[in-house]
C-alpha cells in the first residue's frame, strides 16, 4: 500500500491483515529554533518513503521494561495500522503513557495490528515531547526564548489535526475518530475533551486508568519548571542553560525536578509527587480543569467510556525492586508509624481518619504487606475516584456515557499483584501472547478470550455502537472485564463517602 500525502509518499510494511505504517511524521522536528516551539507544519515534499521503522520516542530515561533503549528530541511522528479490506475505516488515535515522562507510541505493548485487523479499525498511535520538553513553561522561567507553553499538549492536539486532514489517504474516515490512551494517556484523553481547539476533530473518547483532574496552575508549572532549571549545569542564565544542556544533563535535570510538590487539580488535599509535569490550565489552549468544564457540558457532543484496573497501584508499590523501590520484605517492615506517616503525606490533615477507614476494609494478602492498606487508598485518589467524577459530570450530558473496570489478577516479581495498572493494555492491543503480554495476563488461551471480548466492545465504541456494559447513568455500574459479577459498582456509599471533601464533585457553572 502506498499513500501519496503533500508531505511526501510513504510505503507499507505488510504485516498480518494490515498494512503498517513506522514512523509518519506530523510536524517539523522540535529541534534547533523549534525546540521550545509549538509543533509546526511539515513542507510539501516529492520524497518517497518506505514506512519500515519505528521512531525514536521523547527523551526519557532508559527503560528495557518499556522497550526504550535510546531516546532524542526528534520524536513527533506515528505509527498507522491499516486493516484489509473495504474502508472507509472508523479511527483510534491512542496516547501513550508513562507518567508523562516516558512511554512510547512504538511499545509492543501498543502494537495496533490486532485491534486494527480484528475491529475494522485504523489505529494510529501517536507521539508527543514528555517531561520538561513537553510539560515545564519556560516562558516562566527564561522570557527571552520566546517559548510556547502546554508543548506537549499541543504536540497531541497537532496529532488529531494531522488525522483529521489526512487519514482519509489511508482509508479512513475524519468524521468518526476515537481517541484512547492509558495512565497518562488517558489523563491526556481526558484533557483533550476539555481542550477547544482538540474538541471538534473527535467523536469519542475512551480514558483507561485516567483523570480529568491531572492539571496544574501556572503557578505550579512555574515551580517545577525553576526546580528543572536549578538542576541545570552552568552559570549563565536560564536561557543559556536550557539552550546547552546536552540529553544526559536534562535528563538528570528533569529528575530533581520531580522531587517538587505540586497542587494537582487546583487542590490542596491531594499533593502530587514524582509526577509533575503535566497540562497547564493556561485560558487559552486549556481554559479550565477538565473535569469542571466536562461538568459544565463542555465536551457534550464526545462519547466517553472511562475505567480503571481494580489494583491499580499494586504496579508502583510491588513492582518497586525493578527501579529500586522498597522490596516486599522491606515493606513488610513498615509499622503503623509509618504507614500513618505515608497516608498523611498523600492526604494532608486526612491521613489518620483515611486509614482508619482502608484498615476497616482492606484485608492485606499475606503474600504482600499491610501497605495494601495504602495501595488500596492510592488506586482510589490517583484512578478511581477521579474516574468516578469524570463519568458522573459526562453522562450528565451524554447517555452514551460507558464505565468498566478490569478485575483480571497478574503475577509479577512473584507477588500478587492482582488487576494492576497496565494489565488492561495488552487485552486492548491482542498482544497477550507477546512477552510484555504474558507477563501481565499470563498469555493463556482464557487471557486470549478475554482480550476479544475488550477488543470487540473498544471496536463497537469506536464504531458508535454501544459496548457490552450498561450505560453510566443507568445505575453507576460498571462492566468487569475478568473474574467476578459481570458488572459491578465502583464503590460502596461509605467507601465514596469518604472522599466527598478530599476529591469533591465539580460544581457545574461555579468553576473558574
Amino acid at each position: 500500500m502506498q499513500v501519496v500525502l503533500p508531505q511526501g509518499t510513504y510505503d507499507a510494511v505488510a504485516g498480518d491483515g494490515v498494512q503498517e505504517f513506522r514512523g509518519v511524521p506530523f510536524a517539523r522536528p522540535p529541534l534547533g529554533e523549534d525546540r521550545f516551539k509549538a509543533p509546526r507544519p511539515l513542507p510539501d515534499s516529492k520524497a518517497v518513503t518506505r514506512a519500515d521503522r519505528y521512531p525514536l520516542p521523547s527523551l526519557q530515561v532508559r527503560n528495557p521494561m518499556m522497550g526504550v533503549e535510546d531516546s532524542g528530541e526528534d520524536c513527533l511522528y506515528l505509527n498507522i495500522w491499516v486493516p484489509e479490506g473495504e474502508g472507509p475505516f472508523p479511527v483510534m488515535l491512542w496516547y501513550h503513557g508513562g507518567g508523562y515522562v516516558a512511554g512510547s507510541a512504538s511499545q509492543i505493548l501498543y502494537n495496533g495490528a490486532a485491534l486494527a485487523a480484528s475491529q475494522k479499525v485504523i489505529v494510529v498511535n501517536a507521539a508527543y515531547r514528555l517531561g520538561a520538553h513537553g510539560f515545564a513553561d519556560f516562558s516562566a522561567v527564561a522570557p527571552e526564548l520566546d517559548a510556547d507553553t502546554n508543548l506537549g499538549l499541543r504536540d497531541q492536539v497537532a496529532a488529531l489535526e494531522w488525522v483529521n486532514r489526512h487519514i482519509e489517504a489511508f482509508g479512513g474516515r475524519s468524521d468518526r475518530v476515537t481517541i484512547f490512551g492509558e495512565s497518562a494517556g488517558g489523563f491526556s484523553v481526558a484533557t483533550l475533551m476539555a481542550t477547544p481547539r482538540a474538541r471538534p476533530l473527535f467523536q469519542a473518547a475512551i480514558v483507561q486508568s485516567g483523570a480529568a483532574d491531572f492539571a496544574l496552575d501556572p503557578e505550579e508549572v512555574a515551580k517545577v519548571s525553576r526546580a528543572f532549571v536549578e538542576a541545570l549545569p552552568g552559570d549563565g542564565g536560564a536561557a543559556d542553560k536550557l539552550r546547552d544542556a546536552d540529553a544526559k544533563a536534562w535528563i538528570k535535570a528533569q529528575n530533581q525536578a520531580l522531587r517538587t510538590l505540586v497542587r494537582r487539580g487546583q487542590r490542596d488535599t491531594t499533593p502530587q509527587f514524582a509526577m509533575n509535569f503535566m497540562p497547564m490550565v493556561d485560558g487559552d489552549l486549556l481554559p479550565r480543569l477538565p473535569v469542571d468544564a466536562i461538568a459544565d457540558g463542555e465536551a457534550a457532543d464526545i462519547a466517553l467510556m472511562a475505567g480503571v484496573c481494580r489494583d491499580e497501584y499494586h504496579f508502583f508499590q510491588y513492582a518497586g525492586p525493578l527501579a529500586g523501590f522498597p522490596t516486599v520484605e522491606e515493606l513488610r517492615g513498615y509499622d503503623d508509624e509509618e504507614i500513618l506517616r505515608r497516608f498523611e503525606r498523600a492526604l494532608p490533615g486526612n491521613g489518620e481518619r483515611v486509614l482508619a477507614h482502608y484498615r476497616r476494609t482492606v484485608t492485606p494478602d499475606p503474600a504482600r504487606s499491610n501497605m495494601d492498606w495504602f495501595s488500596a487508598m492510592e488506586t482510589d485518589r490517583l484512578f478511581r475516584i477521579p474516574t468516578l467524577r469524570l463519568l458522573d459530570a459526562q453522562a450528565a450530558h451524554r447517555p452514551d456515557t460507558y464505565g468498566y473496570q478490569f478485575t483480571w489478577p497478574s503475577q509479577q516479581f512473584g507477588v500478587p499483584m492482582g488487576a494492576c495498572h497496565v494489565v488492561d493494555v495488552p487485552f486492548v492491543f491482542g498482544v497477550t501472547d507477546t512477552v510484555p503480554g504474558q507477563f501481565f495476563t499470563g498469555g493463556t488461551d482464557q487471557a486470549r478470550a478475554l482480550s476479544e471480548r475488550v477488543r470487540d466492545d473498544w471496536g463497537a465504541f469506536a464504531r458508535g455502537e454501544a459496548p457490552s456494559g450498561p450505560a453510566w447513568g443507568e445505575g453507576r455500574r460498571v462492566v468487569q472485564y475478568g473474574p467476578g459479577d459481570a458488572t459491578a459498582a465502583l464503590f460502596q456509599a461509605d467507601d465514596e463517602a469518604l472522599w466527598a471533601d478530599i476529591i469533591p464533585r465539580p460544581s457545574p457553572g461555579t468553576a473558574q
